[in-house]
């Protein structure tokens, strides 16, 4: 038996090579689509996947995505019932976005967008005042939002985060959706990122209405997904001022098309997914041990539920 790896449009040849050093014993490590035989196949790891394809072997013991998301999963109509799913935590996202969301944080807090603007009109000015006195709310206190909380807090910053259940940590100031409205969580922050994972009920959580709630001449910082934010209601914002800016790394559709009007906004800094990339070599010791687990009828690492959607 062995290991699917189905990664369209990317060298997987590496983590092909790997796995099979890692661990001998399979019969085999396949790159989709050269799977000789679906029936060998007990364990697939994938990222964006043709929907459907995962119901067509029928030994399968467990699914890894190739990523921390897992609504490419998630949103397969065909997706296989009572299969075990993981997806990868590696320290080198956490350390990639936590250091994303300080370089977004402190860009707005030393007003680099004023500097840019200015740069390009060729002006020498001071802004007043020369730093932005922030209140940072972070939505989503998982492995990423707290690590980015955390890392915030060390610098001094006012933090503050918001997840289905309050967290506890020091230096941050955490509620939950159980006991504060969203709305109510918004009107205390000036700088609102998101780094929720993407589920229907967080689908276009970045609205119109949210911006109306953030005090006037708010930044946005979007990290997660870009099926977060309705793209035209933050050029309304921006427009209108409400917001003063946006960070953002994620897309609706990626590659962003060359006519979107995000790219000639001065008030958006666009950077392509790249906040936080798997790490080929910490993300096999994910695939080799749940392929240990699967082996041993184990609960995978990092595992996904299916109720709560990631």
């Amino acid at each position: 038996m062995g290991i699917a790896i189905i990664v369209p449009d990317r060298d997987m040849e590496g983590l092909q090579r790997a796995l099979q050093h890692r661990i001998p014993d399979l019969d085999g490590v396949w790159i989709y689509p050269n799977i000789p035989d679906y029936s060998l196949v007990e364990m697939a790891v994938v990222w964006k996947h043709p929907a459907g394809l995962l119901s067509s072997f029928p030994n399968l013991k467990g699914i890894q995505s190739f990523g921390a998301g897992v609504e490419h999963l998630l949103n397969d109509p065909d997706l296989p019932l009572g299969i075990p799913m993981a997806r990868v935590v590696q320290r080198a996202m956490t350390v990639s976005m936590r250091h994303y969301v300080g370089m977004a944080v402190l860009a707005i807090h030393k007003r680099m967008d004023y500097y840019r603007q200015n740069q390009v009109q060729g002006i020498w000015r001071v802004p007043d005042p020369v730093e932005l006195e922030l209140r940072i709310g972070i939505l989503g206190m998982g492995v990423l939002g707290e690590a980015s909380a955390r890392f915030l807090a060390a610098m001094g910053f006012d933090v503050r985060g918001y997840s289905r259940s309050t967290k506890e940590i020091p230096g941050v100031q955490c509620v939950s959706s159980e006991k504060t409205s969203l709305s109510e969580f918004v009107r205390g922050v000036n700088v609102l990122v998101c780094l929720l994972p993407l589920t229907p009920d967080t689908e276009g959580i970045l609205n119109y209405a949210l911006f109306n709630d953030m005090p006037e001449g708010s930044y946005l910082i979007n990290a997660a997904r870009g099926g977060h934010l309705i793209e035209d209601d933050l050029l309304r914002a921006l427009s209108e001022g409400q917001l003063a800016g946006a960070y953002l790394d994620v897309f609706r559709e990626e590659p962003l098309p060359v006519t979107h009007p995000f790219w000639r906004h001065p008030g958006v800094v666009i950077t392509p997914h790249s906040s936080s990339v798997t790490n080929v070599e910490e993300a096999i010791d994910v695939v080799v041990e749940n392929w240990r687990r699967t082996q041993k009828g184990m609960p995978l690492q990092y595992a996904v539920s299916k109720e709560k959607g990631y």
